[in-house]
């Protein structure tokens, strides 16, 4: 049976067989002996889409850790959920996503904003 650890477009969290392409957290949301959600959804605001691989650290799914893994079938479905590029194994994509924001927000995109910032301002609004 698959645990409810797919995010879908909306931000829900499903239990589907479908395989995902990148990885996310919200804090840790799941009770790590049952591997079952909690209430809560989410426990910060640094909502991310990572890599599912990165310089070989396999991390245990639902486990006693930071975080409980997510898994989004592609980027679209994590922007459209909420969540932003992560600003250490997407670097890339994070400073492209930090522009686009900083347009939006009507600021000099080369202005130094830091990712914290960026998900505090986001979820105020």
């Amino acid at each position: 049976m698959p645990l409810q650890n797919r995010v879908t477009p909306f931000g829900e969290l499903t239990a589907v067989d479908a395989r995902g392409t990148f990885m996310g957290n919200r804090g840790i949301i799941h009770d790590p002996r049952t591997k079952q959600l909690l209430r809560r959804r989410w426990q910060h605001q640094a909502w991310i889409c990572c890599v599912l691989s990165f310089k070989g650290y396999q991390h245990p799914i639902m486990g006693r850790s930071a975080y409980t893994e997510l898994f989004f079938l592609d980027e679209a479905t994590a922007l459209s959920a909420g969540h932003r590029p992560c600003a250490y194994c997407r670097r890339k994509e994070f400073n492209a996503f930090k522009a686009a924001w900083m347009a939006g927000q009507h600021q000099d995109p080369e202005r130094f904003v830091s990712a914290p910032r960026i998900d505090r301002l986001t979820v105020s609004e």
